[in-house]
Order: structure tokens, then C-alpha cells, then sequence
């Protein structure tokens, strides 16, 4: 669009205020559930997202008192499906890469865009189809390599390349071209206007990578990573731990004028098991972990540690159907399904009621287009029978279920596959590792239901185009869910009005929901212990909940 013209000035303003407000006016910062490091299975993410932390002496720490140097410890539960931002399909990894990479744009922990946070030191909106960053002068990569607008150009083009299999393709969509008038300006050209693109930057598509190290390790890169980022990768020990060192010539600095990160080095110990977690955690062998609820009253009693706790944190346990899948390509069979499971009742076994059972789709509270869907799947085993019936199978049937194999995953689905029991419906269960059974449901498509965990991202075009379109990674069908949804989606994408926007969400979430498609079960509540040498806890979170390392320090 050339921007002439009274209807195309007046798109320009309204497109720069969406600027200003980083097109996500009104979005808090949502994302990983429960624990933290358990329930990041897929995924980068109304009401506020709280967070509970230290007192305000321990979590702003004024320049004079930060201490530099030391290794934080900390344990996590996923094992990483790849340390490539582009490629990686598990949400558990953004707790990996966000320490090595930075982002175009980047956001606060509202999930407000901050330019002192952003690859791109500012950006316009020139017209309602272009964007123009201005780079950050003086950044290097890992590899001493130059960071500038070529680099961008080559990281989109990366992303938007179908042989790449990047996870985030499908919300870059919009962007016809990329480019570069001087080395420290990038122009997005879009094919459309796109009122997401701005709130998608800031997550694995935004991630800016070397060049020159993938064109020289090639598909190496994902275990041997390389970013702008705080950290530098060191080491990556498949089932035990990934190691990461401050980066001496990393450009962020805190308020007080202090180059970041505080930190000498990380060590992400890896451990599935929550309980052997929390052992590491009270004996000392790690400082920081997430706290599985049978154990946060525990940790809460323990003098030696701090726990903090972050609202509106993801959903704990989601069901996702393959809709091409027998038996539940029979959208009946899938009602059954969906009708028969008790969340509640794995709320109070698994989650000690820490859990809120899901009464919309997979925009959750703590998003700013949260809303109740009524008719939405419930507990209701008549009402299952009734599907069984209409189905055509009155006496039920089987089919396989997988999950990924941490302890407080396969005890839910143990749940649920006892509660479709009891409706004649025999769920045989798989479990895989994280990445595999990401890959084996939503890529090779052998499996017709996968009970699993979901990263919550404020901006709602994420799950809309990475999960309901035909292009998105995480529609297993790869095809288009119904005639109606891919539309809406992109009208979704491309409204800018705010109040416009919740009614087209609103609608996508009852046809997602009427169709049994993807639907929430519980959304979750993250609790995260601290040793009381951890400073700084309350900068832990993103804006998407998930953690951020950079500004932590120990305490002697």
C-alpha cells in the first residue's frame, strides 16, 4: 500500500498506535504450566498473570549490591528436542535457546514491547504492509560474526523456507519480503497488513541465529548452537545436562548501567522425575527448580528455600485429536471422548486443586482474548454414551493414546485412560520421549490422540496459525480443519481492533471446541523453588513464562 490518501493516512495512524502498543495492547504474559519444567511438551506465548516473588530488596538489587560471577545450577525436566530456536518442536526448549538468543523484538514481562530489550533498537510502521527496523549497531554473535540487517533477511528467509521444517513458518506467512536499504535497516514488506507480527517476533521466529554457523555445521547446529544471547553454548549431554557461559561481549546492560549476565554459567541439570528434582533442590545440589505440587507445602516449610509462584501459567493437560485419524476421524467418537474425561478429578489427585479446570479453549486466562465457552466439552459420562451412540459405537471402542513419558504426565493420562473406561472406551497408552512423541503425533501422524501440555503465548495468532490452519506445524492433519477456520484465522491475524479481534477468537474457539479438535483440560499454576542464595527471583518469568536467567545472581 503506498500510504496516500485520507483511508490509507488514517491506517497509518492506526497502525503506529498498534505500534506503540506493541500490537498487544491489553496482553499479560502467559506460558509454561504447573512446575515449570514439566509442562512445556509444545509451543515459543483479560486479567493480569501475577507473580509472586522476594521482597522488592532482593528482586530490583541496586547496581552496588549485585554480586557478578558463580554458577547457578538448576534442574529441569525436558529434555531438549533441539537447541535450534527455528526447528525445535517442544515449548521446553524456549528455556534453553532465550538464554543463547535474542529476539528482534523482545518483551517485558507483560509482554510489552521494550526496545532496550530488542535486537532492533527501534521500528515504524510505515504503512499498514510495512515495518522498518533499525538494527542494534555493534552486536556480534558468538562466533564473532557481525549481527546486522543481512543476517535478519537470511534468519526470516530460514524460517519461511518449507525444507527447514521450522515450527514457526506458518505465523511468518504474511511476510512477502525482507529488505536491506543499509546494513542497519530492515524493511518487512507483507503481503497483508498482520497485527500479530510484531507480538510472534519476540518468539522462536524472532530469534535471530549465526549464519555463518549453520551454513557451516548444517543440521550440527542444534546441538552446537550460536546466538546473540546472554549465554554461550558449552556443552549439551543428551539425558543429563546443558551447559552455558556469560558471554563477555554481550550489548544488554541493567538499569543501573551493569552488563548482563550476572552469572560466569548455567548448568541445566535434566531430570524428568519431579520428586528426585525437589531432592536436589532441598539437599542443595541445584538452586532453582520447578516444584511439583504433592511437594510445594514441603518446600514451602523449608527455611533454606524461597518459592514463587506465577498465575496463568499454561495449560497442565490438553487433549489433541487427529481428526484424520480412525477411530476419531468420526467427530462423535471424539465428542465421547472429550465428554467422558473427568479434569477435575485430576486436578485433586495430580495437581492437589493447585489446577483450574478449563472452561474455554486454548487461549487460557492471563490472555487477553480469554473468554468461557459454555458449550464446550465437560465431564458428563450420559452425555459421552450419547456421542458413543450417535458414533456408532454403542458398546465403545479402542484406539491409542500417547503422552510424553514425565512422571506427572503419564499419571494423568493413567486417569484418564481409567475414566474412559468406565464409558466402555479403551485407550491403550503410549508414552514417548518429549520431542519424539511431539513428532511421532504431529508430524508422522500414527496416533489419533495425544494427551500433553501446552506453552501459553499472549498473542493469540500463535495457536491460531501454528495449530488451526492447514500450514501449521501442530495440525497433525495438515489439511484444513473445516472450510470456515483458516479465514477466520486470517481475518484474526489481520484485524487490528482489539474488541474486533476477541470476537473472531470467540468464534474459532467454538468451532475447535464443538469439533473436539484441541481441547484444555486443566490450565496450570507454576511453582518455582529458589536456594536463598538466588537473587533476583522475580525476574525469572517472561512475558510468556518462561524462565529468563540473565539477571539472576548468587549471594554468598
Amino acid at each position: 500500500m503506498s500510504g496516500k490518501g485520507t483511508g490509507n493516512e488514517r491506517a497509518r495512524a492506526r497502525m503506529q498506535t498498534v505500534s506503540r502498543r506493541a500490537f498487544v495492547r491489553g496482553v499479560t504474559g502467559a506460558g509454561l504450566s504447573l512446575a515449570g519444567a514439566y509442562l512445556a511438551a509444545c509451543g515459543g506465548g483479560g486479567g493480569a498473570a501475577r507473580s509472586t516473588a522476594q521482597p522488592a530488596a532482593q528482586t530490583t538489587g541496586a547496581a552496588a549490591a549485585v554480586k557478578t560471577g558463580g554458577t547457578l545450577k538448576l534442574a529441569y525436566g525436558l529434555e531438549p528436542s533441539s537447541l535450534d530456536p527455528h526447528v525445535g518442536n517442544s515449548g521446553g526448549d524456549d528455556y534453553y535457546w532465550y538464554s543463547m538468543f535474542d529476539n528482534l523484538v523482545a518483551y517485558d514481562q507483560k509482554f510489552v514491547s521494550q526496545s532496550d530489550l530488542s535486537l532492533a533498537q527501534k521500528w515504524e510502521i510505515a504503512d499498514p504492509t510495512t515495518i522498518v527496523f533499525q538494527i542494534r549497531p555493534g552486536v556480534k554473535f558468538h562466533d564473532g560474526t557481525d549481527f546486522n540487517a543481512e543476517v535478519v533477511k537470511w534468519n526470516i528467509e530460514r524460517v519461511l523456507n518449507p525444507d527447514v521444517k521450522s515450527t514457526a513458518r506458518s505465523f511468518l506467512l504474511s511476510i512477502d519480503r525482507v529488505e536491506t536499504p543499509d546494513p542497519l535497516t530492515a524493511r518487512f514488506v507483507l503481503k497483508e497488513p498482520n497485527a500479530a507480527l510484531m507480538g510472534l517476533l519476540g518468539g522462536r521466529g524472532g530469534a535471530m541465529v549465526s549464519r555463518a554457523a549453520v551454513e557451516k555445521l548444517g543440521k550440527e547446529f542444534g546441538s552446537r548452537p550460536v546466538g546473540t544471547g546472554p549465554f554461550q553454548f558449552v556443552e549439551w549431554a543428551p539425558g543429563d545436562h546443558v551447559t552455558v557461559k556469560k558471554n563477555p561481549s554481550y550489548w544488554g546492560k541493567d538499569k543501573n548501567g551493569v552488563q548482563l549476565p550476572y552469572l560466569d554459567q548455567v548448568i541445566y541439570r535434566i531430570i524428568p522425575d519431579p520428586t528426585v528434582s525437589f531432592a536436589n533442590l532441598t539437599t542443595g545440589e541445584v538452586h532453582l527448580a520447578g516444584i511439583n505440587p504433592k511437594d510445594l507445602a514441603a518446600a514451602q516449610a523449608n527455611p533454606d528455600l524461597t518459592v514463587v509462584k506465577r498465575e496463568g501459567s499454561g495449560i497442565a493437560s490438553v487433549m489433541v485429536a487427529n481428526l484424520a485419524k480412525a477411530p476419531l476421524d468420526n467427530a462423535n467418537l471424539r465428542r465421547a471422548v472429550m465428554w467422558a474425561l473427568d479434569p477435575a478429578a485430576v486436578n485433586k489427585a495430580v495437581y492437589f486443586d493447585t489446577a483450574v479446570v478449563a472452561d474455554a479453549g486454548m487461549w487460557a486466562p492471563g490472555t487477553w482474548v480469554y473468554a468461557p465457552v459454555p458449550s464446550r466439552p465437560k465431564h458428563d459420562p450420559t452425555k459421552a454414551k450419547e456421542y458413543l451412540r450417535a458414533g456408532g459405537a454403542p458398546d465403545g471402542f479402542a484406539f491409542t493414546m500417547i503422552t510424553y513419558n514425565t512422571p506427572i504426565l503419564v499419571q494423568q493420562a493413567e486417569i484418564y485412560q481409567a475414566q474412559l473406561a468406565k464409558v466402555g472406551i479403551k485407550a491403550t497408552l503410549e508414552q514417548r520421549d518429549v520431542g519424539a512423541a511431539t513428532s511421532a503425533f504431529f508430524t508422522e501422524g500414527p496416533f489419533p490422540l495425544y494427551s500433553t501440555s501446552w506453552s501459553l503465548y499472549p498473542e493469540p495468532d500463535w495457536v491460531g496459525s501454528n495449530c488451526y490452519t492447514s500450514t501449521g506445524f501442530y495440525n497433525p492433519m495438515k489439511k484444513p480443519i473445516t472450510p470456515e477456520l483458516d479465514d477466520l484465522v486470517k481475518k484474526g491475524r489481520q484485524t487490528y481492533d482489539p474488541e474486533e479481534r476477541k470476537k473472531i477468537y470467540a468464534r474459532i474457539n467454538e468451532i475447535v471446541l464443538g469439533e473436539a479438535y484441541f481441547v484444555p483440560m486443566l490450565y496450570g499454576t507454576a511453582f518455582v523453588g529458589f536456594r536463598k542464595p538466588v537473587q533476583n527471583t522475580g525476574t525469572l518469568f517472561g512475558g510468556e513464562a518462561k524462565w529468563r536467567l540473565k539477571e539472576l545472581w548468587l549471594k554468598s
